[in-house]
C-alpha cells in the first residue's frame, strides 16, 4: 500500500480548515437550532443554502489562515477574490440585502493587509460577520425571514466571540487581561441573565477556562484551537433549555 506523505504546506493547512469546519459549523449551528422552533412556509432553495455556507467556509479560512499558515498575499488575494464572486452571486441569486452583508464582511480582511500589532477594526468586524451577520443570513435562507427574538438571541453569541477571539486580535494592550475578564464577565452575566440552569453555569464556565489559559498559554496556535473549540461549546450550551 502507497504511504501518504504530507508536505510541509499541507501539515500547515490541516490546522486553518480544521478551525474553519469548527468555526462555520459554530455560525451554522445557532440559526438552525433556533430555526426548527419557529414554523415557516417559506425557505430559499438548497442551492442557496450551500452557496451561503461556502461563503462562510471560506471566509473563515481566510481568517484562520492569517493566525497560522500566512499564505502568500497573491494567493490571499485570489482567495478573497473567489468570495467576493460568491458573494456577487448571492446578491442576484439570493437577494441584494444579502450580497450586501456578505460584502460587509469581507471587509473584515482589509486590516490584515496592513502590519499592526493590535486589529481592532478586524476583531470587531469578524466577531460581528461571525456571530451576528452569517447566522442572520443563515436564518433568513433557511426560513425565509427574520425575527426581533432571533436578533436579540445573536447578542450573546456575539459577546462570546468578541472575547474567546480578542487575544489574536489585540496583542499589545495595557492592562490587557484584565480588559478580557471584562468581556468574560459580560458575557456571562448576560447569559446566566437570561436563562439560568446547568447549561449556562457550564458555559460560564468555559469563559472562566478560557480566560484563564490565556494567562499563562505560550503556543498561540494552540491557544486559537482551544479557544475555537471552547467557543462552540459555548454557543452550543446556550441553546439548549
Amino acid at each position: 500500500m502507497q504511504k501518504i506523505h504530507l508536505t510541509t504546506v499541507n501539515k500547515k493547512t490541516i490546522i486553518p480548515v480544521t478551525l474553519t469546519v469548527i468555526q462555520t459549523f459554530a455560525t451554522w449551528l445557532i440559526p438552525s437550532m433556533y430555526g426548527h422552533q419557529v414554523s415557516t412556509t417559506i425557505q430559499h432553495t438548497f442551492t442557496n443554502q450551500v452557496i451561503l455556507i461556502l461563503f462562510v467556509f471560506m471566509f473563515n479560512f481566510l481568517i484562520f489562515d492569517r493566525f497560522t499558515n500566512k499564505m502568500p498575499i497573491p494567493i490571499f488575494l485570489g482567495m478573497t477574490g473567489i468570495s467576493i464572486l460568491v458573494a456577487a452571486f448571492s446578491f442576484s441569486s439570493i437577494a441584494p440585502t444579502i450580497g450586501l452583508l456578505l460584502f460587509t464582511c469581507l471587509l473584515s480582511l482589509l486590516p490584515f493587509l496592513f502590519s499592526a500589532k493590535n486589529n481592532w477594526a478586524g476583531w470587531l468586524l469578524f466577531a460581528i460577520s461571525s456571530m451576528f451577520i452569517l447566522p442572520e443570513t443563515l436564518f433568513y435562507v433557511q426560513c425565509g425571514f427574520l425575527s426581533t427574538n432571533f436578533l436579540k438571541i445573536l447578542i450573546i453569541p456575539l459577546l462570546s466571540a468578541l472575547f474567546f477571539f480578542y487575544p489574536f486580535f489585540i496583542k499589545e494592550i495595557s492592562h490587557s487581561g484584565i480588559f478580557s475578564l471584562i468581556l468574560g464577565i459580560l458575557c456571562v452575566g448576560l447569559t446566566v441573565l437570561g436563562n439560568l440552569n446547568t447549561y449556562t453555569l457550564i458555559a460560564g464556565l468555559l469563559v472562566l477556562i478560557s480566560w484563564g489559559y490565556q494567562q499563562f498559554a505560550k503556543q498561540p496556535k494552540l491557544l486559537l484551537t482551544v479557544n475555537v473549540i471552547l467557543c462552540l461549546f459555548f454557543n452550543v450550551l446556550i441553546l439548549m433549555k
